[in-house]
């Protein structure tokens, strides 16, 4: 793969108007045609105890601010750049889930351990590419007319703080970093989170499309600051019609693989995009 930092616009939108044809054709095989294979759910439920999840999302959230606050001091003797802690930053964030999550597993590991199937890896890279060209068709069209309705508005237009970060930074070792977050750390730590662990124990609990829509809207939330900047408010949209779309697939699969594979995909081409000016 050309690096981002190399990628020609010319070459990065021939890549874009690729992998939006192959989208629109998956799209149509296993979605609109009369011949797409019936939907068919493959994830079970997960009978996790309402006392034990609320243990669950103290166990990640206590990670989650237990290490924030650690790095918080440690950062405070060291000369880091602006950029360089923020993304350090974002690090400590998903580590501290994982982390807090693994603590769970260890203490509730009857209870806590998944019931859904678990798929070896090669069908899940094949589904997990299927699910991003088809999800990247979608998070296109979301892009624009969501772009559309807040210029409408007059809405802030401000990108997330890492877009403008790789964007903007000579950085090798900050691109290098930020790449690494995006393709592997965020990717199993969101999916984690939100498909495995709040929208597999809803979707039996609450209606279906509820907990489809309630996950989803909180995972879009969390990539906007709700201040009065409204920093990442032009990603709302797209991230919550990419997580409707994620959910459909871990719900139809049954595998977590298959939306970490997906998600790991949108990051690292949105990341060459990014890099190469194509996209904001």
């Amino acid at each position: 793969m050309t690096p981002a930092d190399q990628l020609n616009p010319p070459a990065a939108l021939g890549v874009e108007i690729a992998v939006a044809l192959c989208g629109l054709w998956l799209f149509w095989k296993f979605v609109l045609s009369p011949r797409a294979p019936k939907p068919e759910i493959r994830l079970p439920e997960w009978g996790l105890p309402p006392i034990d999840f609320a243990c669950y999302a103290f166990f990640a959230i206590v990670g989650f601010l237990a290490l924030s606050a650690a790095a918080g001091l440690v950062l405070r003797h060291v000369r880091l750049g602006e950029d360089a802690t923020k993304v350090l930053g974002g690090a400590v964030q998903d580590i501290g889930l994982l982390l807090g999550i693994f603590g769970f597993h260890q203490f509730y590991c009857r209870v806590g351990r998944s019931s859904a199937a678990r798929a070896p890896i090669g069908p899940a890279i094949k589904s997990g590419a299927v699910t991003f060209f088809i999800a990247m068709l979608l998070v296109d069209v979301s892009i624009i007319l969501w772009s559309f309705a807040l210029s409408s508005l007059g809405l802030p237009m401000e990108n997330q703080e890492f877009v403008d970060i790789a964007q903007n930074t000579n950085s090798t070792w900050l691109k290098g970093s930020l790449m690494a977050i995006a393709v592997i750390l965020a990717p199993v730590a969101e999916e984690i989170v939100f498909r495995g662990g709040l929208f597999r124990y809803f979707r039996t609990r609450i209606p279906r499309w509820w907990a489809i829509g309630l996950t989803s809207f909180l995972f879009g939330s969390l990539h906007v600051s709700w201040d009065s900047s409204l920093v990442g408010l032009p990603s709302f949209a797209p991230m919550v019609v990419l997580a409707v779309i994620f959910c459909l697939a871990y719900e139809r699969t049954g595998s977590l693989g298959t939306v970490v594979v997906a998600h790991a995909l949108f990051n690292s081409y949105t990341f060459v995009l990014v890099a190469a000016g194509l996209r904001s």
